[in-house]
């Protein structure tokens, strides 16, 4: 008898509603960020204040790699989606066109360019998560390697990927000289390292129903906390004002399960985005299941924890229809 039957799910293997509304969410901002100039181009040869390379990478410290092989960025997070229209008198993210390879188009090794598509000794893959170049087969250690790219400066992440399981780190924008060498914060592997600023999503364990319709389906209401932090009170502000702006904004959301069965998951376990990877909007349109709403916002827990740390929440209450319940 169906009375019989749980609801709401099909498998105990799904993402079930709280994973998927965490997954839009995040995947929602870091989107629609970057057309708000979410990022930082990185040229060839391209020097800080202080005559460093930006564009030059150092070797991983990450011990799943052989030495030579991983080559990493002074800053996480690279940007791999084309298409982004960037705000008046921005020049859009470094990526290239070759819908096979999305991201960057390649990676300089002493000086000559290997394309995305190289194949043999210099053939590599990017972690765009880390802001890695992966090679294939290790190069020389000694080897200089330096990529064009961009950068996102707000990192959109996970609620278990705020401080207490990461190690902070400041001022990345000042990369020191002994970068290629470094064996303080940068000798850190960037899975453990969170740099900033940052907003960290989290779905919090308060919900609340109310009925739809005669013959089934109800309201859901889930708490949502934004955790924005930042180096300095200033930019905390800025991270709350830009989340807590979107108070009664209805997004189109993506159905986890849908891309999980077509395996359309525009990532791969590696970091690196599979060949026509769908960006957030092509998520939506492709395999949507559902809207919702953004309510009752309120700031919260506004703290400055020292000199080079400020954090702030912003709260919460996500609205949708759930049909099936």
């Amino acid at each position: 008898m169906s009375n019989n039957n749980l609801k709401g799910f099909n498998s105990v293997f799904d993402s079930t509603l709280n994973n998927e509304l965490q997954d839009n969410i995040i995947e929602f901002l870091d989107w629609n960020l970057l057309g708000k100039g979410n990022y930082f181009n990185v040229t060839k040869g391209e020097t800080s204040h202080t005559n460093q390379d930006y564009s030059l990478l150092k070797l991983s410290s990450y011990p799943h790699y052989n030495a030579g092989q991983a080559w990493d960025g002074f800053r996480q997070n690279w940007v791999w989606q084309s298409g982004v229209n960037p705000p008046s008198g921005m020049t859009a993210p470094i990526v290239g066109g070759n819908n096979m390879y999305p991201g960057i188009s390649g990676v300089y090794v002493d000086d000559t360019f290997y394309p995305s598509d190289t194949t043999g000794d210099y053939a590599h893959t990017v972690d765009y998560f880390n802001g890695r170049v992966v090679f294939d087969s290790p190069i020389a250690t000694g080897s200089k390697v330096q990529v064009e790219h961009s950068y996102k400066y707000i990192n959109v992440v996970y609620g278990n990927s705020v401080p207490w399981l990461r190690e902070i780190q400041y001022r990345t924008l000042d990369v020191p000289s002994s970068f290629s060498n470094d064996k303080g914060e940068f000798e850190i592997p960037s899975e453990m390292r969170l740099q900033l600023p940052a907003i960290a999503v989290e779905v919090v364990p308060r919900r609340s129903y109310r009925g739809y319709q005669l013959g089934g389906g109800q309201y859901i209401y889930t708490d949502v906390l934004f955790h924005c932090i930042a180096e300095d009170a200033y930019t905390r502000n800025q991270l709350l004002d830009m989340v807590s702006f979107q108070n009664d904004k209805t997004i189109a959301i993506f159905n986890n399960n849908i891309i999980a069965d077509s395996g359309a998951f525009p990532i791969d376990y590696r970091g690196v985005p599979v060949s026509g990877a769908l960006r957030y909007p092509d998520l939506v349109d492709n395999h949507k299941s559902n809207f919702m709403r953004f309510t009752n916002f309120n700031v919260q827990g506004m703290e400055i924890i020292n000199s080079n740390f400020s954090a702030g929440i912003a709260r919460c209450t996500v609205e949708l229809i759930k049909a099936n319940i």
